[in-house]
């Protein structure tokens, strides 16, 4: 069970792996289309709808780049109060935060976020430039997500903030 387990992570985080270095290598495309696709990916990887990179100044959160269905009204510098956004426990958290479904979560079932009835998954990390947090890189959907978030899970979020982070400072 464990060998098979390994095995399973281990291809996942090659599938991973080779992806991001895919998107970082298309760097003649431009920062928001390797965004668009790093985005995609994580949709992709975690099977959710919402991807969102986004920036956080004086407790406001701004939408820098996302992927979301047309149904959902989020695009492109639309704001909203940090306390109003899943992002606000990430943030706070200073690390990785995995939510598979936020109703059955004691805590944050009570978050503003939540209680809006727009999300019920989520998972997200922190993004930082020169120490300091420059907003968050999450994925979310609507709907319970139908796995528990696994290390892997976590490895594949890191690996795509890290490459933000890195390719931030270095435009800077």
């Amino acid at each position: 069970q464990f060998l098979k387990r390994f095995i399973m992570s281990a291809s996942i985080s090659e599938k991973v792996i080779r992806r991001l270095y895919e998107i970082t290598h298309n760097y003649h495309l431009g920062f928001d289309a390797q965004i668009e696709q790093l985005l995609r990916m994580g949709l992709e990887r975690f099977n959710l709808d919402i991807g969102i990179l986004a920036s956080i100044h004086d407790d406001i959160y701004i939408v820098e780049h996302c992927v979301v269905p047309k149904n959902i009204p989020i695009r492109k510098g639309v704001e909203f109060t940090l306390m109003n956004t899943l992002c606000e426990l990430t943030y706070r958290a200073d690390g990785p935060v995995a939510l598979e479904h936020i109703g059955l979560h004691k805590i944050h079932a009570a978050h503003p976020a939540y209680l809006s009835g727009a999300l019920e998954s989520y998972i997200g990390i922190p993004i930082k430039l020169n120490g300091a947090v420059y907003g968050t890189l999450n994925f979310s959907s609507p709907r319970p997500y139908e796995r528990q978030f696994l290390d892997v899970d976590i490895d594949a979020l890191q690996l795509m903030a890290s490459w933000i982070e890195v390719e931030m400072i270095r435009r800077q």
